[in-house]
């Protein structure tokens, strides 16, 4: 793994500023919600005993909460937020969440029985009722008595008092109210008419009633039957307790539900009874300036998304006819509960808390606090989006910066390991040019080490190459007196015993072999001292291989000599003298290892910029440890033999001609494996 993208995982590690900074921001709200939850549940706690002081008001006697039974047929009144029109349409009742006696057959045991929807608005009941039937009739002076089709409405008071009143109608519009007898026939009476007022209109199945009265004229229990022209009744067999919200309770909640907060009351059955304030989520910018500020940007719908909660997902359903699931029931059961409920079902979020409502240890109710929780989740979201928004940038910052830092700290790392491979130079010469060793930090020290290092190897190699030169100069006086004094021993033969002759001879041998390696050196030095000096000139090298070749056969008589060069001449910018010099070092290294009676091959060719000169020899291979170094000063692949010593100069020598004319040399096995071949490649003058 690069160094860069290893300090990129590095400085990614800085994420958990951000996660650190949300679970802190969500450890917050736990917190702040746990707070408010419970300041409710001391407010509801409160206005329960408030409510537990009035008994009165929730329920008009107490069979209605013992024997209240919505699912059997009993009629619930809610208070309705504004007063219904008496025109004879039902959409000013709203749908209920849930079965709600008046909007479907369930709790009748009647077919056709007629449909009831009650309400109370101030202190008057309001009443829908629809009735399908075939045919209507309207009540006509020419009608016989009862020969109409209209509704009867039954009523009993807590004292068990009964009365009855016959609602028809001439046409679609105002109905006729008559008081009437208790029972079948149902007979108009001569009495005062009740104050109830509505309207008659008539359906595609039948038709539907509208009503206002007092609510005193409806009493504790109430039935509907409709009569037609015949007299048959559609109703329900029994009475059906109508139980109803208090105005008097709305207007008790009023006076102590505090700026913000909703109120509501509900029974033990959960039918909402009263219900005062109102949810302030408008407020929170007031006191809050700049939570609306981008509500609906995309930073804040990421991290609204990030941050709602999946608890409590399910609202109290019901209203506003009651109010059912948690906390209310928890409540109903005796229980203090609050809970926190997230945006949706039409309402802002909110929390919730209910407590029961307790008269001599029974339970007669619950009350419900509400309070919004819109402003709590904005302060939420903007202390979250803040705080994510300035840990992602710092993030972002340094993960920018720890790139550019990983580039730059890469980039002096590749520079210092491409000045270390290439201290060494292919002339076998080190050029040491450290970069950086100016800088103060461990990479600056690195490069300080390598740039001393390597001076002091450069030192050391060029004292190795000057070493033949030193010990030319040195040694050659010494082996001159130890030759000629040989010679002056030799001279007096005739003096010596026969026994020392042999130690003559090789020690005139062990001087000549001196003199031999000490020409090598010198050699050496000479190519390079006259390669610094010699002039180049345009030359035909085709030329000078064929003379070489022509000359190379009668020399080399144990070889077979073979020379191949192009037709055409082959132009070359250098010195003849110096390629003369390189072809004798060639051919006597091919020498060399070629075998008795073996085949050297010359060969010239050239294409449109160079010109290659090979020497093939049959023989050994080439060591595989010395191939890259097979042209560097001192090295050489044989033994050296007492006749003719080695010291690895002659291919050395062949490197630095090849040096001057621009060009390269190599070495490298035939195909089949037979010998070697070197090759010298130099460019064509054009």
């Amino acid at each position: 793994m690069s160094l860069r993208a290893k300090l990129l995982l590095l400085s990614l590690l800085t994420l958990v500023l951000p996660w650190a900074g949300w679970r802190y921001a969500a450890q917050m709200e736990e917190t702040l919600r746990r707070g408010q939850e419970a300041a409710l549940l001391t407010t509801a706690d409160v206005m329960s005993r408030v409510v537990a002081s009035q008994p009165e008001l929730l329920y008009r006697s107490r069979e209605l909460r013992e024997q209240f039974d919505a699912v059997r047929g009993d009629l619930f009144a809610p208070l309705t937020p504004g007063e219904p029109l008496l025109d004879g349409f039902p959409d000013e009742w709203p749908q209920p969440s849930r079965p709600v006696p008046g909007f479907d057959h369930a709790g009748s045991a009647v077919a056709n029985a007629p449909l009831v929807r009650v309400g109370v608005h101030g202190r008057s009941m309001h009443m829908y009722v629809e009735v399908t039937t075939a045919r209507v009739r309207f009540e006509s002076p020419a009608h016989e008595s009862g020969r109409y089709d209209r509704l009867i409405i039954l009523t009993r008071d807590e004292f068990g008092r009964e009365r009855a009143w016959s609602i028809s109608a001439l046409a679609p519009g105002p109905i006729v109210v008559r008081a009437c007898s208790i029972g079948a026939p149902w007979t108009v009476l001569d009495e005062q008419a009740p104050l109830i007022s509505g309207v008659w209109r008539q359906t595609t199945s039948g038709y539907a009633v509208e009503l206002r009265g007092p609510i005193n004229l409806f009493g504790a229990q109430l039935s509907v039957h409709a009569l037609d022209e015949r007299d048959h009744v559609y109703s329900q067999s029994t009475l059906a307790w109508l139980h109803t919200g208090s105005e008097l309770l709305r207007q008790r909640l009023e006076q102590y539900a505090p700026e913000g907060v909703r109120a509501s009351v509900v029974d033990v059955h959960g039918w909402l009874l009263a219900r005062a304030g109102s949810i302030a989520v408008n407020q929170a910018p007031a006191r809050y300036p700049g939570l609306h500020e981008d509500s609906e940007g995309f930073t804040r719908s990421i991290y609204r998304m990030l941050s709602t909660r999946s608890e409590n997902p399910v609202r109290p359903y019901g209203l506003p006819y009651g109010m059912w699931g948690p906390p209310v029931d928890e409540a109903r059961s005796g229980e203090s509960r609050a809970i926190w409920f997230e945006e949706g079902a039409g309402e802002p979020s909110v929390v919730r808390a209910a407590v029961p409502v307790r008269i001599d240890g029974q339970t007669l109710g619950a009350l419900v606090v509400e309070q919004p929780g819109e402003q709590l989740a904005l302060v939420r979201e903007l202390a979250l989006t803040r705080l994510l928004n300035l840990t992602l940038l710092a993030t972002v910052l340094t993960v920018v910066i720890a790139l550019l830092f990983a580039a730059r700290l890469s980039h002096r790392i590749r520079r210092l390991s491409q000045a270390a491979a290439t201290a060494l130079t292919p002339e076998g010469r080190i050029e040491p040019s450290i970069p950086g060793t100016s800088a103060r930090d461990e990479l600056g020290a690195l490069a300080r080490t390598y740039d001393t290092l390597l001076k002091r190897v450069q030192e050391y190699t060029s004292y190795l190459q000057t070493l033949g030169s030193k010990l030319s100069h040195e040694l050659r006086t010494p082996l001159t007196i130890v030759s000629s004094s040989l010679e002056n021993l030799a001279s007096e033969n005739e003096r010596l015993p026969a026994s020392a002759q042999s130690y003559l001879t090789r020690a005139r041998e062990g001087a000549n072999r001196a003199h031999a390696i000490l020409s090598a050196m010198s050699e050496a030095t000479r190519v390079e001292q006259s390669i610094e000096h010699t002039e180049r000139i345009k030359f035909d090298l085709r030329a000078i291989v064929q003379d070489m070749g022509q000359a190379y056969q009668h020399s080399f008589t144990g070889r077979r000599i073979e020379v191949r060069t192009p037709e055409e001449p082959c132009i070359v910018l250098g010195s003849p003298d110096l390629i003369a010099q390189m072809l004798d070092k060639l051919m006597d290294n091919a020498a060399d290892f070629a075998p008795p009676d073996a085949s050297i091959a010359i060969e010239l060719e050239y294409d449109a910029r160079s010109c290659r000169l090979t020497v093939r020899n049959e023989g050994p291979l080439l060591p595989p440890h010395i191939d890259d170094r097979l042209f560097e000063s001192l090295v050489s692949g044989r033994s050296s033999r007492a006749d003719k010593p080695h010291l690895g100069l002659g291919l050395y020598i062949v490197r630095l001609i090849a040096d001057f004319h621009g060009g390269s040399v190599s070495a490298a096995n035939l195909p089949d494996r037979s010998g070697v071949a070197v090759t010298v490649k130099l460019p064509r003058f054009v």
